[in-house]
């Protein structure tokens, strides 16, 4: 029997995916950092509850023993300073894949951000391929994790499968998320493409299949991913303004993340073109 460990299992994402995810024929190992939720303690089937503090590097090895496949979505979700991002993002994924190479996990699925390349203009389209361009320090921590995937892909073949989380939530609220928005259900979705189709390390976004959006995913599309959702179903319904060229959280994909303490050349960033 295939087993999983689903990291964050009492986050937002970690409840979702484990309540979305079939596991049929699979045995799921969630954890977090925090108690389980009213939610995990109803699960029925091949499931366990392990609380566990994944900075420790015995509980991480503990955690990927006897697994096959490990979905990261564990660590501080939003901008903070270093101190508050150092043990979550950086030491606890350094943590998890020298315990999954060293207790022959298969793959893993990581829960990165659209703030790894959120200083790229929303006007250009992105395909994940380019240069990875981080709009703050939470940013950084998640091209970290693509970092480290990458490696322990090429040196351990241990598969990777980073999704640039766009914003998840129930539906759309404000015209940005026209572009990024992702359902649960297709998050879900892309999840298990991560858990079942061949690869050796690839960077997609999570994002539901939006006419507005500023990532082309043909490589998740070529993996199988089939979203059902589009935020433009909820577009009359959403208040719409006039772009000003001058403002950085509008002008850059990153939004806040991207303007908050913002000194440098914005025109230069607009005019510059993936690639360069």
């Amino acid at each position: 029997m295939r087993k999983i460990l689903l990291t964050g299992a009492a986050g937002v994402i970690g409840t979702d995916v484990a309540r979305l995810l079939p596991h049929h024929g699979e045995f799921w190992r969630l954890t977090d950092i925090r108690p389980a939720t009213s939610s995990a303690t109803s699960w029925s089937g091949n499931v366990e509850w392990v609380q566990a503090d994944l900075t420790d590097p015995e509980q991480a090895n503990r955690l990927c023993n006897g697994v096959d496949s490990v979905i990261h979505l564990a660590g501080q979700p939003r901008e903070r300073e270093w101190s508050e991002l150092f043990g979550p993002n950086i030491v606890a994924c350094t943590n998890l894949w020298e315990a999954m190479r060293q207790q022959g996990v298969k793959r893993v699925v990581f829960g990165s951000s659209n703030h790894a390349s959120g200083m790229y203009p929303a006007t250009q389209t992105l395909s994940g391929t380019e240069a990875a361009r981080p709009d703050s320090r939470y940013g950084i921590t998640k091209v970290f994790g693509e970092a480290l995937g990458s490696c322990y892909a090429d040196k351990f073949n241990i598969k990777c499968f980073s999704i640039r989380i766009g914003t998840y939530r129930e539906t759309p609220s404000i015209e940005r998320e026209l572009a990024t928005w992702v359902s649960p259900r297709d998050l879900a979705s892309l999840i298990r493409v991560g858990l079942q189709a061949e690869y050796h390390n690839e960077i997609v976004y999570g994002v539901s299949n939006n006419s507005r959006s500023w990532w082309r995913n043909d490589r998740a599309y070529q993996l199988g991913y089939a979203p059902q959702d589009n935020a433009e179903t909820y577009a009359p319904d959403i208040a719409m303004t006039t772009p000003d060229k001058n403002d950085v959280a509008t002008v850059l994909q990153g939004a806040n993340h991207a303007g908050r303490d913002f000194t440098g050349n914005l025109e230069w960033l607009t005019n510059r073109r993936v690639g360069e």
